[in-house]
């Protein structure tokens, strides 16, 4: 049997409970920070691509170091 007070118990786990739901909706945000900029990458990609396209078909390419 526990010597801790079954209260005490309680609220230890409370607290537990709540760190845990913390660290939960902090790797979730992390998660939906790295989608965000995953999206923001391939979006700038395809820009990318489409001022490529747009160059060769005026018939030049600009090429930038």
């Amino acid at each position: 049997m526990s010597s801790i007070h079954p209260a005490v118990a309680n609220v230890l786990n409370a607290r537990n409970d709540a760190t845990q739901q913390k660290v939960q909706m902090a790797v979730l945000a992390k998660g939906m920070a790295v989608q965000q900029q995953t999206g923001d990458a391939i979006n700038a990609m395809l820009e990318q691509a489409q001022q490529v396209q747009t160059q060769i078909a005026s018939g030049h390419l600009d090429v930038r170091v």
